[in-house]
């Protein structure tokens, strides 16, 4: 009897114990990753509506033509680094404007406030909102509506995520097309590429919309459970199957279509988190129009695959009718350490579009 009671003050004791020693650990954590200084930005800014970091002087120039939002993540600071090393670094050529911005989340505990606040300081080019970071669909979203109200003078907006590498020459080639009367054939050099959808839609008085990407057509939600993280509830999309959409991987539109989608895109409570769906598909459905095939083509498989369908389209090259390359995936894609793939590709590209660059240039400079 004496001994059963010894053995159950033990066992109280061990289990008193072990939650003594849990509760220790937890508190231990909590008290590392807490960040007094950004939990209080976090409370201002939703105080205020606000961003936690945002640059509200991005686009006091009235020359802008063009923004690039790039949908980032607090700790991706590599991936941000090298697009500001490559693509993303030119933001003034063939006579068009434009600005990047990276949109991440806040991910409570994450300890990266200070490292982000220092890197929003130098480059002046992070949005950091208060939407959770995973949430992919909210920060596009938010990122649009910050847009409407900081820049609304710039016409276009192109979306990308920061594990692609985008063709930013040929980016800038296609505004600067669309700013030019079309009836004006010099100093063109989109190879063969038909640019009519996007000159009707940019031109005719009449249209409402301006959205291009590159369209899937409509397919069915995965109702298999095992299947994560794809897996769609009837839940979170009842119909049998998705809108026409545009692929993630990037696409273009003006003010007053962004403008119409954020309207949209805030009466659901519970946005569908698939974001290239919602806002290139379910919205614009909703809206009664699509998101349209923009005539240029993109890549999804290895850098060196990448790297040739570039050096294909040179400039002793042009009869060539496939369209010219405007996106690629690169190794961080498939969460592979390999930043260097956006120096690589770089490299071909100034190669292969330096020409164009410097005549347009020396054209300038005579006239």
């Amino acid at each position: 009897m004496r001994r059963s009671c010894i053995d159950r003050i033990f066992l109280i004791l061990s289990i008193s114990l072990i939650f003594y020693i849990g509760w220790f650990i937890f508190n231990s954590i909590s008290r590392i990753s807490r960040d007094p200084d950004e939990e209080i930005a976090y409370l201002h800014a939703i105080s205020g509506s606000s961003p936690m970091i945002h640059n509200i002087q991005l686009c006091s120039s009235n020359e802008i033509d063009l923004i690039i939002i790039i949908i980032s993540s607090g700790s991706q600071f590599l991936e941000r680094q090298a697009i500001r090393e490559t693509w993303g670094s030119m933001s003034h050529i063939m006579n068009v404007h434009s600005q990047r911005l990276f949109v991440v989340g806040y991910h409570y505990g994450s300890g990266l406030y200070k490292d982000l606040l220092y890197e929003a300081q130098n480059e002046q080019d992070l949005l950091y909102l208060t939407v959770n970071d995973d949430s992919i669909t909210l920060k596009e979203l938010y990122a649009y509506r910050w847009l409407d109200k900081y820049c609304p003078n710039v016409k276009f907006t192109f979306k990308t995520d920061d594990d692609l590498f985008i063709n930013s020459f040929l980016l800038h080639e296609i505004i600067r097309e669309l700013k030019t009367n079309p009836d004006q054939f010099q100093n063109r050099y989109l190879y063969n590429s038909s640019l009519d959808s996007l000159f009707l839609a940019h031109l005719n008085p009449d249209a409402h919309t301006f959205l291009f990407g590159w369209a899937f057509q409509p397919g069915k939600p995965e109702r298999n459970a095992s299947m994560v993280p794809y897996y769609v509830s009837y839940k979170e999309y009842s119909k049998d199957l998705y809108p026409r959409y545009c692929s993630s991987f990037g696409y273009l539109m003006d003010s007053k279509t962004r403008s119409l989608l954020v309207d949209e895109g805030f009466k659901d409570k519970y946005p569908f988190r698939f974001s290239d769906i919602f806002i290139t598909g379910i919205l614009p459905e909703r809206l009664n129009f699509i998101c349209d095939a923009l005539p240029f083509t993109y890549h999804q498989g290895t850098t060196e695959q990448c790297i040739d369908i570039i050096k294909q389209h040179n400039k002793k090259t042009l009869q060539l009718s496939t369209p010219p390359l405007i996106v690629c995936s690169t190794g961080r894609h498939v969460a592979q350490n390999t930043f260097s793939d956006y120096y690589r590709i770089w490299t071909v590209l100034k190669f292969v579009f330096g020409n164009r660059i410097h005549t347009t240039q020396s054209r300038k400079s005579k006239n």
